[in-house]
């Protein structure tokens, strides 16, 4: 369901100039809301099974219920927490409201003006507008030193690329290729995003005074795992876009 309202959010954004500036602020802003909700409890489960995955390749005598239970825990509570909230929202007034603008916005769409162009050519301008947006984005990352800056940086490139893959229309060879070229950079991004959170949520763990002295040294070789596929993640990244300055 975050998918989907993703792919619409993206759908908006990029398109947009084809609509009226109101009606299509007000629908994006609403299905970011939304997809914040619905990412609470998603967010946990993906980085709980990615730590799942860690636990079982630490060594056997790391591998306890005692250990796994004591890392576990943090997810569990937000899992339950965010499940609830989205339960809560998804029965409130605001998201019987979304559900009927969308219907609206599909069945009236506000266009911003006559056609001027065919729709291939003006949707073809505006997916390279969005691919050429993350250019500026992608160049800091090669200067800058590794740190929290180049986290964020990454992250943002990884929403690009999100963006421009859920709105590429498959239409041409060139759009084709493009989406390929896309979907690939987006897994190498989202590979080091998750384990920027999995290592950013361990290195709260660690620090607990009542932390037993063995699930602090697993967390310690978890983190140092995460940091070496993070580094790895980002030489790939960086290799693909030497590979491919232009999107």
């Amino acid at each position: 369901m975050r998918t989907a309202t993703r792919r619409l959010r993206s759908g908006l954004e990029i398109y947009g100039n084809l609509f009226e500036t109101g009606p299509c602020q007000v629908l994006s802003q609403e299905l970011k809301w939304l997809s914040g909700i619905l990412g609470h409890a998603l967010d946990a489960e993906v980085t709980l099974n990615r730590l799942r995955t860690r636990i079982n390749e630490l060594p056997a005598e790391w591998q306890t219920t005692k250990i796994t239970e004591a890392l576990e825990h943090g997810f569990h509570t937000t899992y339950t927490t965010g499940h609830e909230r989205t339960r809560n929202q998804l029965s409130s007034k605001r998201y019987r409201r979304i559900l009927k603008n969308l219907e609206h916005f599909r069945d009236h769409p506000p266009a911003a003006g006559p056609v001027v162009r065919p729709a291939r050519v003006r949707i073809a301008t505006l997916v390279n507008n969005q691919a050429q947006h993350a250019d500026p984005s992608f160049r800091p990352t090669l200067r800058g030193k590794s740190g929290r800056g180049r986290e964020e940086t990454l992250h943002r490139l990884c929403k690009d690329a999100k963006r421009l893959l859920h709105a590429t229309p498959l239409h041409s060879k060139h759009a084709i290729a493009l989406g390929h070229r896309v979907r690939k950079l987006q897994r190498i991004l989202g590979n080091y995003q998750d384990s920027v959170m999995t290592r950013a949520y361990l290195e709260k763990v660690v620090p607990d005074p009542d932390l037993p002295p063995e699930t602090g040294q697993a967390s310690e070789r978890i983190i140092s795992v995460e940091r070496r596929i993070a580094e790895a993640a980002e030489r790939q990244y960086l290799q693909v876009r030497r590979n491919f300055p232009d999107l």
